[in-house]
């Protein structure tokens, strides 16, 4: 993996020193992340570095190139099992519906971080002035809300840092401008066959101060039955729409959902959202966010559940929450935040406070804690202490 990396830089070196004429820009940034957290009474430490490194083109008048390779190696503690992340209790009910042992089954759950060395984005855009294609593995995202996006299923959002980087999607996306501000956006994200292929139809208009939307999306939605041990599979059609918009000073939005399965039953998913900016620098946000998809007691939480939240495609396992949030600019290098997330069904949450610096304009220093509450087999109140430490250097 190193050797492929290194043969990488190579190449975009010599491509960087020959590409004049295509005014080749070549940019990126180096991010060093410590995550200590306490798991199982014992404080374990998980580190990464990682270089990304940005590209981008004007090929001709109207086509552009753009592109990042990532590397991150891992260290610390790298393996874990699903398993020591679940209560007990759940954990023994899945053991006696599989008819099996916790030991013989541990091992079916293991899983480790491993370094990666991946494409992240690589994509051509062609435009004009009333349409623009974009082809190639991009960034897709999709609703206007914080924490949550009820409409975006190419993205999964980490709650505990709702803003950090996206991997790219491979797609093909055709934007279309008609009237004043409007547009229409077509994605198609292709899979083995037209049907399992996802389609994607938005169109957003700008009315009166709100940017509103509207969205269909047809994919095919994956899952794992974990006592047949099986992945399955069914169409998902969402329909949804958000808005945004500012209201007497207030920041408003809201975003919503409503998904129908062509085996499971079908469900919603919505959120309102507001936020104000005093003059002294202050800055509060608040979100309510509503999962159908999620249980409204804890004692209903199944394994799959707790499968499912700590799964790439994780969502909440509860029905109702709030995300709450303040920051304010202490200097004008450094920033103080404190975030809260409640899950208002089991009554657990998790506080973190944040602090930002910048040293300069191409340094950055992040330091978080997480500070879990609430009873034992509630979604928050399984997780241990912890935080992240990260430092970012752009060049």
């Amino acid at each position: 993996m190193k050797r492929q990396f290194l043969s990488l830089l190579l190449i975009l070196i010599t491509f960087t020193s020959k590409a004049s004429t295509q005014a080749l820009e070549f940019t990126g940034y180096y991010e060093n992340q410590l995550f200590p957290q306490e798991l199982n009474d014992k404080l374990i430490l998980q580190d990464y570095n990682k270089l990304r490194i940005d590209l981008s083109a004007q090929v001709a008048e109207n086509v552009s190139f753009n592109g990042d390779y990532i590397c991150r190696l891992f260290h610390g503690a790298k393996s874990f099992n699903s398993f020591d992340f679940v209560p007990e209790n759940v954990v023994s009910q899945y053991a006696r519906d599989s008819q099996a042992s916790i030991d013989s089954l541990r091992p079916d759950f293991d899983f480790e971080y491993s370094d990666e060395n991946f494409l992240d984005n690589a994509y051509v855009t062609i435009y004009s002035k009333r349409a623009n294609i974009r082809i190639g593995k991009q960034q897709l995202p999709w609703g206007s809300g914080y924490s949550w996006n009820p409409t975006d299923i190419f993205n999964q959002k980490n709650l505990l840092d709702p803003t950090y980087e996206k991997v790219g999607v491979n797609a093909f996306k055709l934007e279309l401008l008609f009237g004043r501000e409007a547009v229409l956006t077509t994605v198609i994200g292709i899979g083995e066959e037209w049907e399992t292929s996802t389609k994607a139809l938005k169109v957003k208009e700008h009315f009166l101060g709100f940017d509103l939307s509207a969205c269909f999306v047809e994919k095919t939605q994956e899952s794992f039955d974990y006592i047949l041990w099986s992945p399955l599979s069914e169409r998902r059609r969402l329909f949804g729409g958000d808005f945004s918009g500012e209201l007497l000073g207030l920041g408003i939005w809201a975003e919503a959902a409503y998904n129908r399965l062509e085996d499971s039953d079908d469900f919603g998913q919505y959120l309102l959202g507001a936020d104000y900016t005093f003059e002294s620098g202050l800055y509060l946000i608040g979100e309510y966010y509503r999962n159908e998809l999620g249980r409204t007691d804890k004692s209903e939480y199944t394994f799959d559940d707790w499968m499912r939240l700590l799964s790439a495609d994780g969502e909440n396992l509860g029905v109702d929450y709030i995300y709450s949030g303040e920051m304010y600019p202490v200097t004008e290098l450094l920033n103080w935040s404190n975030y809260l997330i409640i899950n208002l069904n089991d009554r657990s949450g998790i506080f973190f406070p944040w602090f930002d610096y910048s040293f300069s304009d191409n340094t950055e220093v992040i330091l978080v804690g997480y500070v879990p509450f609430g009873e034992d087999e509630t979604e928050f109140g399984e997780f241990g202490l912890g935080g992240f430490a990260r430092v970012r250097v752009y060049f």
